[in-house]
């Protein structure tokens, strides 16, 4: 029984020492940082396009008291810091006021 121990310990130690490792190079010179409000999951998903699409789903939109979700575009170009929300709801609280809060709305982004 120890000699089969012995066994899978080599095969796991050679296993990985010789498996192929991949990997990718993060540009730490060229940092874009990007804050949204503390509490709103801002970056919970990403999706880079023209502009850079970030989804906050715990986020308010303007001043409404209800947490709908945001979906911000961010601008890659330009040295701005701030992200500027995309409108998706022009009814805002209006209409269905009971089924726009804490939906956690935008917390997928797919390409």
């Amino acid at each position: 029984m120890a000699k089969q121990w012995h066994m899978v310990c080599l095969w796991i130690i050679w296993h990985f020492q010789t498996s192929n490792v991949t990997a990718f190079n993060l540009d730490t010179e060229n940092v874009l940082q990007r804050n949204g409000d503390p509490g709103s999951l801002f970056g919970f998903s990403v999706a880079f396009h023209q502009q850079l699409l970030v989804g906050a789903p715990r986020a308010k939109h303007q001043n409404q008291v209800n947490v709908t979700g945001v979906v911000y575009k961010c601008d890659l170009t330009t040295t701005s810091k701030s992200c500027q929300p995309i409108e998706f709801d022009d009814k805002g609280l209006t209409t269905c006021k009971q089924y726009k809060s804490l939906t956690w709305n935008y917390n997928q982004l797919i390409s």
